[in-house]
């Protein structure tokens, strides 16, 4: 751009410099086209879409004042926390915390191959989770071509388990290590205080929505669910990953400060696990936290053997309020005709006998269900599949993920599955033996420990927000276990 001297006719100065920008007519009218075009776009979308289009410009500004990408991509935990509310969008029903995983893997990949940049070896684990994801595709396929089922249906019910996997190169690489590995953890315990905080005012409120539990034919009132759009189950699971694993960021982190709120925020998981009146999360959680201070205090007992009594100790004293958990150790007869296992007792079976008429072929991905008997009574009916051609917006009762995959994909999801259980035992073992920072990799393992126990009783990772936990905790896992970046472009 040419400089040119300025004579201003109030002072008769001269002033050389650039000349101020005067846009023409055209570029008016291309302005005003796009903004018309721009709101047409946002008329047209449903109501979530709209927010996004219209905190798009915001966002995209705000890229000139925060450049470090890194940074934005830490906002995804906060999306996922509170992103998890459904909606539908054309045949597909997502949510927003899909939608945010989709854009950050875009944004990863789009950046590690701009430039013709030097890309990293995976992981022996993440390349046993492609081969997983393989034979799952060839599954749906399968269902594709030998049932009538339909299609926006058995791609969204047959990819469940893996969209959130895309995270897995994303944490692995670029917050693995380092600096950005504490600011990671650190946004992390921040999300799991404020799960935290809002479960316990659920639960002190005495106002709280039964969300899933009228559905399936019961109503138990009282227990929370935080930010969690899957009920107080997929709430347990994700407090499962993120209980240990925020117990071992405490003895990562080397602030003060840090080190006291990340043990604050894990005695507040454990009581939301209590408030949220799974078994299953009680269990697992208070296991691999007391599974993780034995190992990390193995020479020091003592700390996990006043640990636990402590926590025994609170429990007792407040046995009338956690009377469902603590049936399992007492009233065998209250346990034995406890409502959830006998339905659980009764579907599994229905579930083996399905397997058992197509254990090559399956179901097929994205069936209908329907009562065995066409009765819902809870507790005594027994869920079938059959193919479906209308839309389905949520795919439940299958509640065992070890069951769904062999029951709708046949022996190929069965194999994916063990692969899948490959992945995780390769890291963990890697872990273990010649791993880094092995203490708060423990603590991974142990989220992941947990998690899994549950996934036999449990369905939790085709919900957005436990899905994405999931695979966060274990590419971090994997980070400890196959450290990366030691030199070069993604060195944290």
């Amino acid at each position: 751009m040419k400089s040119e001297v300025v004579l201003t006719k109030s002072t008769g100065s001269v002033h050389s410099g650039v000349a101020p920008f005067s846009p023409s007519r055209r570029t008016w009218l291309s302005i005003t086209a796009f903004a018309l075009f721009y709101l047409f776009l946002y008329m047209k979308q449903p109501k979530p879409i709209r927010y996004i289009v219209a905190i798009l410009p915001l966002f995209v500004s705000s890229l000139f004042l925060i450049r470090e990408i890194k940074i934005w991509i830490l906002g995804l935990l906060v999306l996922i926390t509170f992103g998890g509310v459904g909606f539908e969008y054309g045949p597909f029903y997502t949510s927003a915390a899909t939608i945010g995983i989709l854009i950050t893997a875009g944004i990863y990949f789009l950046h590690r191959n701009s430039g013709f940049k030097r890309v990293y070896d995976m992981p022996t684990p993440f390349l046993i989770v492609v081969v997983a994801y393989l034979v799952q595709l060839g599954s749906v396929f399968a269902s594709i071509y030998t049932h009538d089922g339909d299609l926006s249906n058995t791609l969204r019910d047959g990819n469940k388990y893996f969209v959130s996997a895309l995270l897995l190169p994303v944490v692995y690489y670029w917050y693995g290590r380092g600096i950005w590995l504490s600011r990671f953890l650190k946004v992390l315990t921040s999300m799991l205080f404020v799960m935290s905080i809002v479960g316990i005012y659920q639960y002190t409120s005495g106002n709280i929505e039964s969300l899933g539990e009228l559905a399936c034919g019961f109503d138990l009132a009282g227990r929370v669910y935080s930010t969690i759009s899957g009920g107080p189950n997929a709430y347990a699971g994700v407090l499962e990953l993120l209980v240990p694993s925020t117990l071992a960021a405490m003895f990562f982190f080397k602030e003060k400060f840090w080190k006291g709120f990340a043990f604050v925020t894990v005695i507040l998981g454990i009581l939301n696990v209590l408030y949220t009146f799974s078994r299953g999360g009680f269990l697992t959680v208070s296991g691999t936290s007391l599974l993780f201070l034995v190992y990390r205090f193995r020479s020091r007992m003592w700390i996990p053997v006043t640990s636990l009594a402590v926590f025994v100790g609170f429990i007792v004293g407040n046995a009338g309020e956690f009377e469902r958990q603590l049936t399992m150790f007492g009233d065998t007869r209250a346990l034995m005709m406890d409502t959830s296992l006998l339905h659980r007792y009764t579907s599994y079976k229905g579930f083996l006998n399905e397997i058992a008429k197509d254990p090559i072929g399956g179901e097929g991905w994205g069936c209908a269900e329907f009562f065995h008997g066409r009765t819902s009574l809870y507790g005594f009916w027994e869920v079938r599949h059959e193919d479906s051609i209308d839309k389905i917006n949520r795919f439940g009762g299958l509640n065992s993920m070890f069951l769904e995959m062999p029951l709708k994909g046949g022996i190929l999801s069965a194999v994916s599955l063990l692969l899948l259980l490959t992945a995780v035992s390769v890291s963990a073992r890697k872990l273990l033996t010649t791993g880094v920072d092995s203490a708060v990799g423990f603590g991974f393992m142990c989220g992941m420990l947990g998690f899994g126990v549950h996934q036999m009783f449990d369905n939790l990772i085709p919900w957005p927000q436990p899905g994405a936990f999931f695979w966060i905790v274990f590419a971090l896992m994997t980070a400890m276990a196959y450290p990366c970046c030691s030199n070069g472009e993604d060195s944290v």
